[in-house]
């Protein structure tokens, strides 16, 4: 497997460790593509449930599918994706990315995966956006983060209502799921509307 990955985005290049109280937000890497549980994740059903990536629900994701899609990631000008890691245990646990920089408008969309199903419920997304949001607010000097999810996806709605995102739109039935249609919600934050969590 090739791991020789030209990384393109200097705002991975200059990314160091975000540190929560639960988690660490690390520069994703070759080692994280082939992970058993990378591509463990994208091939489970609950947690594809809770991404804007349905059409993976039709046919297993296969390994080359998996190398291509970070690759490119990785591999673009305008995008900073990231691992999750458990911080007591170091674990890798999910996925983030500040992604569509556009740094003349000073926008970018944030999104998360938390693939270990154990911490689902603990407070891991949380931290994880709030500090991703705090980094592109502050390091980045971005004014306005926008997100999505499916109407369904109730916990990740609720965190970024937490974090002070404000609905601006719906895509209505636009996901599939099975056989029933949902709605996509479209969200924005500016700087000053953010609410961080109060402690990590």
């Amino acid at each position: 497997m090739d791991c020789n990955v030209k990384i393109q985005s200097h705002h991975n290049q200059n990314f160091t460790d975000i540190v929560g109280s639960a988690v660490s937000i690390k520069p994703f890497n070759c080692e994280n593509i082939y992970s058993k549980e990378y591509l463990g994740w994208l091939r489970d059903h609950e947690v594809l449930l809770t991404l804007n990536l349905t059409s993976y629900l039709q046919k297993p994701i296969d390994v080359g599918e998996v190398e291509q899609y970070c690759h490119a990631l990785l591999e673009s000008a305008n995008d900073m994706f990231c691992a999750i890691h458990e911080r007591q245990t170091d674990a890798f646990i999910g996925t983030c990315k500040i992604g569509g920089i556009d740094e003349f408008s000073g926008v970018a969309d944030i999104g998360i995966m938390i693939g270990e199903k154990r911490l689902w419920g603990k407070g891991i997304g949380s931290e994880t956006v709030s500090l991703l949001s705090e980094f592109a607010f502050n390091e980045m000097k971005l004014r306005k983060l926008t997100g999505g999810a499916m109407s369904s996806n109730k916990p990740m709605l609720n965190i970024f209502d937490r974090l002070g995102f404000v609905q601006e739109g719906v895509r209505r039935e636009q996901d599939r799921v099975g056989s029933v249609f949902v709605d996509h919600i479209l969200l924005g934050c500016f700087k000053d509307e953010f609410t961080p969590l109060l402690k990590y």
